[in-house]
This record gives C-alpha cells, sequence and structure tokens, in this order.
C-alpha cells in the first residue's frame, strides 16, 4: 500500500493542502539536490528518476535502513544512481566520527556494501 505525504501551507489565512511531491516540484532546486527535514541532501538525476520511476525504496527508508543497521549512525547524503540496471541508493553517513559509505538496493532495501568493517 503506497502511502501519500499531505502538506498544509497557510496562504492569507487559509490552509491549501500541497502533495509534499509537487512541494518539492516547486521548490526549483537546479543543482537536483533537495535538503530534507530528516537532516540530509537528497540527489536525484532526473534522467535516472525517469528511467526507474517510483522505487519501492526512497531515500527516507534507505536512510532508516542505515540507522538500524547501525545504530548511532547520522545520514548525511542519498544519492540515486544505478548498479547492475537496477536502481540504488549511494548513502554516505557518519558513525563514530568517521565518514562511510554503502548502498541500499532501491528495490529490494538490501544493503549492498558496506563499508564499515568493525
Amino acid at each position: 500500500m503506497r502511502r501519500s505525504l499531505l502538506v498544509a501551507v497557510t496562504v492569507v489565512g487559509v490552509v491549501v493542502p500541497l502533495s509534499a511531491g509537487t512541494a518539492l516540484a516547486m521548490a526549483g532546486d537546479s543543482a537536483d539536490r533537495r535538503s530534507t527535514s530528516a537532516g540530509f541532501e537528497i540527489e536525484i538525476d532526473p534522467e535516472l528518476d525517469a528511467k526507474f520511476g517510483p522505487r519501492p525504496v526512497n531515500a527516507v527508508e534507505a536512510a532508516d535502513i542505515v540507522t538500524r543497521r547501525f545504530p548511532g549512525a547520522r545520514v548525511l547524503e542519498a544519492e540515486l544512481d544505478e548498479r547492475a540496471g537496477g536502481p540504488i541508493w549511494e548513502m554516505e553517513f557518519r558513525l563514530r566520527g568517521n565518514e562511510n559509505e554503502l548502498d541500499v538496493d532501491a528495490v529490494t532495501g538490501a544493503i549492498l556494501t558496506d563499508s564499515d568493517d568493525d
């Protein structure tokens, strides 16, 4: 089941509901980078976004996968990329003062690479 996020915007005393996607699209971030309320940046190449369409695992869910795997981690950035013809999230995170990277499959949510070797 797919969930939708509803954002309410107050315009001259009137609350206007907007979908989160529309609000983000209207932000007009020309660098394809967006700072999120989750506290990390998301980088999405428009060509990859169009190629893969909606992905079962979004950037926020990929960040949750990282923080569950590495308690205490703070996600810094999520970048949509591709591996073996499928979508992945390249995740950068800080753990115990060290910056780490790993890839999360954007279809299955599986961790594909892990640079924290402890």
